[in-house]
């Protein structure tokens, strides 16, 4: 299940701060490794610099007997001069750290008897004539020493004679005793053989104390430079950890096999980037801490606000109106607050409007018959559904009170939908009764309502279909007017025949001096039934579009022709309703059904 944030803080802490904090975080990490590999590279490069600038003394030191051992190299004469050669060794002598020169001749006192070569090397390194012997005790010179030895051979590569140069050790290395790098870390000096010859446990208590020990049996740092010394001449060696808990350097002297090694704390080296990360973190957490008090600041009075007006609204949908919410910000919730103060007083006025509305509708409905007619041989009863609020149909039964079995019926259908509908259909309904009370035939009566009411609708253009039928039991006879309306349908059970009531006539509303025209037939001995509606009881459709049709109410008008009237027209509703399922009405619906017999 995934998480979803419901809160406006959460959502600012899941989209914004979160990966702003975890963007930040890795630009931290990212950048410390960076600048750790920075500082370790820098840190081996000048380790391995002052290594090479302190082998270089020592590598001084030892090149200077060999050099004056190499001048005795006299090519191809065939002996060797035994002033030239007293005077090299008093040169040798008196070097700094020269402690002693022994000779040992293979050949006859003072002259090497042929053909002489000195071991030409090509070098002053490693070659195999000049070998560097370990540090030895000296009890006489109470002191270490460390001795080079030299042998010459001649052409046969036999050995003729040997020359040892004694140094003392602690001369040898004592500039880089002095050193200060040798007195601030862990300093080795190792042979190739991996014994260590002299440590800083000698001079500041930094090592175990265990000297002339074979280096690499310490720690993993030694074991990993000691495999890196068998393989380079120079290089670097991380201990474990992130950031290493030490790291080391090593350099081979030229003149002599020796390693120098210098180890050091990897705190001490990254120092700077230590305090750097402190520093930053630091900071970053106090930016963070920051960034997030003024955010949940921000987001507090942004909620309160959206709250407020969340709280409003709850209000206005139980149709409580509060005063206008206060604009205090020019952003987007300000305008979300005036938007909402705006929409609260449309709101207002349309349910004023809709108050209003209602108020019509009911006067609308109270203006139709509540009841229909009925009298010996004689009933009547309709029934009006509006598509809107209010609607233009109109119909009416109207009665007599000097003929008890006399009904007039109206029916009349307005142009349009709405207020203005059903204010002329008010119209219509208040000239028809003020008229109908008065002498005259219906056709006077109907001319009189078109005349009045086309001052009306000169201007708007509006008109009214009307159909009046007046059926007169006492007369047996029946009469209508059809002014632009659909004609009555007229079915007689007993032949189980269809008929219209039709006649020529134009919409009231249009021309004040039309012809009315009246029509009168007698009312027939067998039973009948009359049907007259709006338009709107036969187009209305069904959610496929189909039409209900007329058809579908002369089938129904038939099946219920036994019925009374309000029985039938209830019939025609529950179809009509069945019909049209969810879909609204697009128009008026309007029937009235007069049985005789």
């Amino acid at each position: 299940m995934t998480f979803q944030p419901g809160t406006l803080q959460q959502r600012t802490l899941f989209f914004i701060l979160a990966p702003t904090f975890i963007l930040l975080v890795g630009l931290a990490i990212g950048g410390f490794v960076v600048l750790r590999s920075l500082l370790l590279n820098q840190w081996g490069e000048t380790a391995i610099a002052t290594l090479q600038r302190t082998a270089h003394e020592i590598d001084m030191r030892l090149s200077r007997p060999k050099e004056l051992l190499l001048l005795l190299d006299v090519g191809n004469e065939s002996e060797i001069n035994r002033l030239v050669f007293d005077s090299v060794r008093k040169r040798i002598t008196a070097l700094e750290g020269v402690v002693d020169v022994s000779i040992d001749w293979l050949g006859e006192a003072g002259t090497a008897k042929g053909s002489v070569d000195h071991g030409r090397t090509g070098h002053h390194g490693h070659g195999n004539d000049f070998v560097i012997t370990l540090p030895e005790y000296n009890k006489d010179l109470k002191n270490r020493t460390v001795s080079l030895v030299y042998e010459f051979r001649n052409g046969n590569n036999e050995g003729v004679g040997r020359v040892e140069v004694s140094f003392s050790f602690d001369v040898l290395i004592e500039e880089v005793i002095r050193a200060p790098w040798w007195k601030s870390n862990k300093a080795y000096l190792v042979d190739d053989s991996g014994n260590v010859l002299v440590s800083t446990a000698l001079e500041s208590g930094l090592e175990d104390f265990f000297p002339m020990r074979a280096f690499g049996t310490v720690s993993k740092l030694e074991q990993e430079t000691l495999t890196k010394m068998r393989g380079a001449n120079y290089g670097t060696a991380f201990g474990p950890g992130i950031p290493p808990e030490e790291v080391s350097g090593f350099y081979h002297l030229s003149e002599a096999p020796w390693t120098m090694v210098i180890m050091a704390p990897g705190e001490t080296i990254l120092q700077p980037i230590i305090r750097f990360r402190n520093f930053y973190f630091f900071s970053f957490s106090a930016c963070i801490l920051l960034i997030l008090l003024l955010i949940r600041m921000t987001t507090s009075r942004l909620t309160v606000r959206i709250k407020e007006i969340s709280a409003a609204a709850d209000d206005l949908a139980r149709g409580r109106f509060r005063p206008p919410l206060a604009v205090t910000t020019r952003d987007e919730v300000g305008e979300l607050t005036r938007s909402f103060n705006k929409m609260t007083r449309q709101l207002r006025q349309r349910l004023r409007m809709k108050k209003a509305i209602d108020i019509a509708r009911e006067v609308q409905q109270n203006l139709l018959p509540q009841s229909g007619f009925r009298a010996p041989g004689l009933e009547a009863a309709g029934m009006s559904l509006y598509c809107d609020e209010t609607g233009g149909d109109y119909f009416d039964i109207i009665t007599f009170a000097d003929n008890d079995r006399k009904v007039g019926v109206a029916v009349g259908d307005v142009v349009g939908h709405g207020i203005g509908a059903a204010l002329l259909m008010t119209t219509v309904r208040a000239l028809l009764r003020c008229r109908i009370d008065q002498p005259g035939r219906p056709d006077e009566i109907i001319g009189d309502v078109n005349r009045l009411l086309c001052r009306d609708t000169a201007v708007s253009g509006s008109f009214v279909t009307l159909f009046y039928l007046e059926v007169d039991r006492r007369r047996n006879s029946i009469g209508w007017i059809r002014a632009g309306h659909e004609p009555a349908i007229v079915y007689q059970p007993a032949s189980l025949r269809f008929s219209e009531l039709r006649s020529q006539g134009v919409a009231l509303g249009v021309d004040p001096n039309i012809t009315i025209m009246y029509n009168e037939l007698p009312v027939p001995k067998e039973e009948q039934v009359i049907l007259i509606g709006s338009d709107g009881a036969w187009e209305v459709e069904n959610e496929a579009g189909e039409q209900f049709g007329k058809e579908r109410l002369r089938a129904i008008l038939a099946a219920n022709s036994d019925k009374q009237a309000d029985a039938i027209l209830q019939a025609m509703v529950q179809e009509i309703g069945d019909f049209k399922g969810r879909r609204k009405p697009h128009d008026d619906i309007t029937l009235v059904v007069i049985k005789t017999g």
